[in-house]
């Protein structure tokens, strides 16, 4: 038996509503604040004023991780909501919880035809099963982006874009020569620095397909791509060439490069936003480098996706699923691409906005390249991983290499005691899910 443990536009009313279907009121918990919540508030308004049948209340308990607190507490006393948005890094926790109820049985079950072929391979393959069934649906879906300030790469001699890590050092020296004090900055998330670039360059971070194989996995990320990878990140540090986010001015690394003072940052697809908004820097955007003499493969997502929550009635489920024919619709995913920078789930989506008028929108530039980024071939490693305790894994990351950083331990190191540290924690989420597997 399965254990409830949770570690921690327009569109018609004959569209959204089957003519059989109750009437309900459902919750849905989001995880965002500022213009991402208010973007979120006018999915749900629209949902609302499209129909007259169901009604939707979206709230935000707080951060990511709040959220998946709030919910294993709320289904645990019963009055879990009939929606959450989880991170994907709680995708394995949700999976083996036996407290959801899988997307693709929600829509089989009242009666929504969906081509789940549709949705963005990176984004498909990261919250399916083995068997290729969606178990939640793809909503803020973000992945990682070279953004460049042209000004500066041009008064440097930098005539193209970074394309290989190779000319980014060279880029970042340049830039250095001619007097920028910022050449390239990072706040070194583990999921850009060990998470993308791996996939990228199609390597493992884990044994067992990076445990979509299975739960016995046991990381090996200390070795190939991502030991030289960092032993590259030490050196630009060392050199002067990588500025800690920490020691620039606003101690952000976007804001460090909207506001100027760097002239590179590898950034989610979302920082688009920020960048423009503050109208200071001419920006580039591209896909994020890879070594030279290497196939680049897709990057994967990032952000988070919507789970339904059992314990609910028929009525509800009728309702959840009218809610998330209206989130896929494309006109929807293309608004909500444009307020907050995320990537349209699905290839229709994405193909009508790369077609129509928001082709030429500057606006919505890291959106189509993120578009391109994702759709890359890619192999069973960059599929997305599948591993557990990986937010703490994170935390365990970041440590480590922050130790290096001060000179307390060499990068290898380091890399080689977060590996330990890591399968100590996948030893454990094992043991805790002892009868289960990986559906």
């Amino acid at each position: 038996m399965k254990r409830i443990v949770f570690i921690a536009g327009f569109v018609s009313i004959l569209t959204l509503v089957a003519p059989d279907a109750r009437a309900a009121n459902f919750d849905f918990w989001y995880s965002h604040t500022g213009p991402i919540a208010y973007a979120i508030q006018s999915l749900c308004d629209g949902f609302n004023a499209a129909q007259e049948q169901h009604r939707v209340h979206c709230t935000s308990p707080g951060t990511y991780e709040q959220t998946m607190q709030k919910t294993i507490a709320a289904y645990r006393a019963g009055k879990q909501p009939a929606v959450v948005e989880i991170y994907d890094i709680g995708t394995l926790d949700l999976m083996l919880s036996d407290a959801v109820y899988p997307v693709f049985k929600l829509m089989k079950d009242n009666s929504r035809d969906v081509d789940w072929r549709d949705y963005v391979n990176a984004a498909r393959s990261y919250y399916s099963t083995s068997a290729g069934d969606l178990y939640s649906l793809p909503f803020n879906t973000s992945t990682v982006v070279l953004y460049t300030n042209t000004a500066k790469l041009a008064a440097a001699g930098v005539k193209n874009v970074p394309q290989t890590w190779e000319d980014f050092e060279a880029a970042a020296e340049k830039l250095k020569a001619a007097g920028q004090n910022c050449p390239t900055v990072s706040d070194f998330n583990p999921w850009i620095m060990l998470e993308q670039v791996n996939a990228t360059q199609g390597e493992p971070l884990t044994t067992e397909d990076n445990g979509r194989a299975g739960l016995g996995a046991e990381y090996i990320f200390n070795t190939g791509i991502h030991r030289r990878f960092m032993q590259d990140i030490m050196r630009w540090r060392t050199h002067g060439l990588l500025i800690d986010a920490a020691a620039t001015r606003t101690g952000n690394q976007t804001l460090a490069f909207a506001n100027g003072e760097c002239a590179m940052v590898i950034d989610a697809t979302s920082a688009w936003g920020a960048i423009k908004a503050a109208g200071i820097v001419d920006a580039s955007v591209s896909l994020i480098p890879v070594y030279a003499n290497t196939v680049r493969h897709n990057t994967v997502t990032g952000g988070a996706s919507l789970w339904v929550m059992k314990g609910h009635d028929v009525a509800v489920y009728q309702a959840v699923a009218a809610f998330f024919d209206y989130l896929r619709q494309p006109q929807n995913q293309i608004a909500f691409a444009e307020k907050t920078g995320y990537v349209p789930v699905t290839k229709t989506a994405g193909k009508a906005m790369m077609a129509g008028s928001h082709a030429r929108d500057p606006g919505l530039e890291s959106v189509r390249i993120g578009i391109v980024s994702m759709n890359i071939a890619g192999n069973e490693y960059s599929q997305g991983i599948r591993l557990g305790f990986l937010p703490q894994f994170r935390h365990v990351w970041t440590e480590e290499i922050q130790k290096a950083f001060a000179g307390r331990q060499s990068i290898g190191d380091g890399l080689d005691r977060a590996k330990i540290r890591g399968d100590r924690l996948l030893r454990r989420f094992e043991e805790t899910y002892a009868e289960e597997k990986l559906p």
